[in-house]
């Protein structure tokens, strides 16, 4: 079973902290939550903020009670004070969450697009963010040679960190006879010790900043001794060996790694949708299909929710987070509760996993299109 998604943005302590304390949210008086798209084209105080007004106006087309349309209103205020104060874009993309009574005032600033959207409820809406975040992943292209090892981590389309190594392996020789045997051996030696500490390094970075991807690229002759060395998890996560000058510049290097990215993540994605439904059929940890696997979430029996970008259902959903369904139900059939009504089962479904510590993977692209007809799905634990 794929017990593991080694690959995105939301196995960083930072934005996975941030994350696992907004799941565990909630105010009964109200959470505005923003995403606001940053246009690099218009990207003047006017313009981002002619998209916050723009976000404003369905929701005060939304049928609230006086009460909670002031608090919806005090928190937009908040939020349109924000960002009039920015003396500049802080990224590409902005998400907001804010609830006064609580004391929740929490910006993160992200550097990819995302849809603008506002929404006014008791929770706030996560499943944007967790989707964004799960499409992208750390890459570490490895360029390697006898004299040489270049060592480049990309995170969203940006060069983090560039380190040169440099080998001291001894060229060839013309040398024949037993000395070329002798010297042959002494060159392995020195080109095994140059693949140590580069594969040392490495090692360092992924136990700092999590390598969700590697990509190898150099000499035949020196990669297959790279390669004999690397420890079984980096080993893993290679996706692909490439032809790259050493010196390349670092956009090509970008370029291609976003390419490979694309292809790697629809590759992985469908290999996991095929392992799903062999799962499921045969009887297995798995589940298919909107009723079982809303079921299975809410008896906490999730390991991996699999859910395709963009898509969701209207449905029902406990209050005690007993039950969820997509059928018109009035009562929780475990508790008897009156069940709440919502337009959006998946941000329920999300939110009900992660407070049970299952894994939430949304789909690439391609792969969701496949699993459009499935609706959600799910490794299980039991």
């Amino acid at each position: 079973m794929q017990n593991e998604i080694r690959g995105t943005l939301l196995d960083d302590g930072h934005y996975d902290s941030t994350v696992h304390h907004l799941v565990g949210y909630h105010s009964d008086e109200g959470v505005l939550t923003v995403y606001l798209d940053i246009d690099p084209a218009s990207a003047s105080r006017e313009g981002y903020e002619a998209v916050l007004m723009n976000l404003w106006k369905p929701l005060h087309a939304q049928p609230f009670d006086q009460w909670t349309r002031g608090r919806m209103e005090y928190e937009m205020a908040g939020v349109t004070d924000e960002v009039r104060g920015w003396e500049q874009a802080p990224g590409r993309s902005v998400a907001m969450f804010f609830s006064g009574p609580g004391g929740l005032r929490t910006v993160i600033p992200l550097q990819f697009p995302m849809r603008s959207m506002a929404r006014f409820e008791p929770r706030p809406v996560l499943s944007p963010l967790i989707a964004a975040l799960d499409e992208h992943s750390r890459y570490c292209v490895l360029m390697f040679d006898k004299d040489h090892a270049r060592i480049i981590t990309v995170v969203l389309s940006t060069v983090e960190e560039e380190v040169t190594l440099h080998g001291d392996v001894i060229g060839r020789s013309a040398v024949g006879g037993w000395a070329q045997a002798n010297y042959a051996r002494h060159r392995e030696h020195h080109l095994q010790e140059h693949a140590r500490r580069t594969i040392e390094h490495v090692w360092a970075i992924d136990r700092s900043r999590p390598i969700h991807a590697l990509v190898l690229a150099g000499p035949d002759e020196a990669l297959a001794v790279l390669r004999r060395m690397l420890p079984t998890a980096l080993a893993r996560s290679v996706v692909a060996t490439m032809p790259m000058e050493m010196f390349a510049v670092a956009a090509d290097v970008v370029k291609r790694v976003q390419a490979i990215e694309v292809e790697a993540r629809e590759a992985k994605d469908h290999e996991l949708i095929a392992e799903l439904v062999t799962e499921a059929e045969s009887g297995g940890h798995a589940s298919v299909g909107w009723d079982g696997t809303l079921r299975a979430v809410g008896e906490g029996r999730v390991h991996m929710l699999v859910l395709p970008e963009g898509k969701t259902r209207a449905g029902v959903q406990c209050p005690e987070g007993h039950y969820l369904a997509v059928s018109q139900m009035k009562f929780c059939p475990l508790c008897g509760e009156t069940l709440w009504q919502t337009e959006d089962i998946v941000e329920n479904a999300v939110r009900s996993a992660m407070t049970t510590d299952a894994q939430v993977h949304f789909l690439a692209p391609k792969a969701s299109e496949d699993m459009a007809d499935r609706g959600i799905a799910a490794f299980l634990r039991y």
